[in-house]
């Protein structure tokens, strides 16, 4: 087991490697869109942004593996998909170039006055160049983000949080329509804490932390289990700390920002509470918190790379990653958030029904009947409002998918899953006493 310092060193690194670009940008718009419904609303996010990422990250400990060991019951050529699909989406399709473009937002175009293309390249350019040096360090992780690039990440955003509980900018306006009552908030809360990607990288960061525990000596499957959930409980009740001290500064300055955007929301308060100092906090806090999570996620890709192209080495598979997302980053936030949503629909839901199974694995009798068939209907429902949301799905399937419970929530997929989850579950136990049966006779 670690000792109490290197336990806290690890969860500040799994704080570091989840909370990055969408984790600063989202709290604040929250805060600002719930105003009076404040509480439910970031309940919500707590349990997409937290809860489920935490939960991702000891079911990657408790079967000692990524997705695709997650995904084992299913096909081979299924579980290979999902894995694709994963690893692409937060890493260089989405999640890698969205810490540049963050990083470049918040924290340099304040300092210039007006954004260009230019600056948005050289700026990129640097962050992946940072990024890349520290990835080829990775023995090192543990030292580097959980020991000195967290706490200066937690006390820059201390500062701000504290600072708008205490001095806030405005009185807290009421809640936009979407946001009007308990219920409302807090779905509008969960359905923000998919994009910050968490519970998908929770799949992915998840080997990276057993990968630094087996270097510390930690190779035993309950040992493992034990220090991930003790470091990953500190992580997390870090995560909701900040997550609602962000949201607060949305909550306590939308009356005299006037934006719900969370850039806008974080600088503006930042810059009329401290000036260029309180920019440069804001820019620092971003630039860390970006940066860790870039190194994560380039790390992350470039093992699944070699997992597919054996001979390649990693600091060429690394390189070729940060590339990939520096190539990609120069489209801009608003372009990277258009096009991720609708994938992030359709992986989202897949992911959280992976990981409830794999809790309950051991106790299902035919486990490749009840994934194949609860996965199936999950990543249908799945697809088709990813399609409703790009306005590209025929009208009678519209129709039908729109008469299903909790459409209006984004939720379509849930009872459909439960439904499912439960027949096959009785199949499986229906034929898995069938075949007990016929061996006694």
């Amino acid at each position: 087991m670690l000792n109490r310092k290197d336990l806290f060193a690890l969860g500040f690194m799994i704080f570091a490697l989840f909370f990055g670009a969408g984790n600063l940008i989202f709290p604040p718009e929250l805060g600002a869109l719930a105003g009076t419904q404040f509480l439910p609303a970031m309940l919500g996010f707590i349990v997409t942004g937290v809860g489920l990422p935490l939960a991702g990250l000891i079911a990657v400990a408790w079967v000692g593996g990524g997705i695709s060991t997650l995904a084992n019951p299913l096909p081979k050529a299924v579980g290979a998909f999902l894995t694709f699909a994963l690893y692409v989406a937060i890493g260089p399709f989405f999640g890698i170039p969205r810490t540049s473009v963050v990083t470049y937002e918040l924290g340099i175009v304040p300092f210039l006055g007006e954004p260009s293309q230019t600056t948005l390249i050289i700026s990129s350019l640097l962050f992946f160049l940072a990024t890349v040096f520290l990835v080829l360090r990775p023995g090192k992780l543990l030292d580097i983000i959980g020991r000195f690039i967290t706490p200066l990440l937690l006390t820059a955003l201390m500062i701000l949080s504290i600072s708008s509980i205490v001095n806030p900018l405005s009185a807290v306006e009421a809640p936009a329509p979407a946001y009007n009552s308990f219920t409302n908030s807090f779905v509008q809360g969960f359905l923000q804490g998919y994009l910050t990607l968490d519970a998908l990288g929770a799949l992915v960061f998840g080997v990276i932390v057993l990968h630094t525990l087996h270097t510390r000596g930690i190779k035993d499957r309950t040992s493992q289990l034990k220090n991930v959930t003790k470091a990953g409980l500190i992580a997390a009740v870090s995560l909701t700390v900040v997550y609602t001290g962000l949201g607060f500064i949305g909550r306590n300055s939308f009356g005299a920002v006037g934006s719900v955007s969370g850039p806008d929301l974080l600088q503006q308060y930042a810059d009329s509470t401290f000036g260029t100092v309180g920019l440069v906090i804001l820019g620092t806090a971003i630039l860390l918190a970006c940066l860790t999570t870039s190194v994560g996620l380039v790390t992350a890709f470039s093992e699944y790379l070699i997992s597919l192209f054996k001979r390649l080495s990693f600091p060429v598979a690394s390189i070729t990653t940060a590339v990939l997302g520096f190539a990609i980053s120069i489209f801009g936030l608003q372009t990277l958030l258009s096009i991720a949503v609708p994938v992030l629909m359709f992986l989202y839901p897949i992911v959280i029904v992976l990981i409830v199974l794999t809790f309950i694995r051991s106790a299902i009798k035919k486990p490749a009947i009840v994934y194949g068939a609860t996965l199936f209907v999950t990543a249908l429902l799945s697809l088709l409002s990813s399609l409703m949301s790009l306005k590209v799905l025929p009208a009678f399937a519209s129709s039908m998918y729109k008469a299903l419970p909790l459409v209006d929530q984004n939720m379509a997929w849930l009872l459909p899953a439960i439904v499912t989850f439960i027949i096959s579950s009785w199949i499986g136990h229906v034929s898995h006493n069938s075949i007990s049966q016929k061996r006694a006779g």
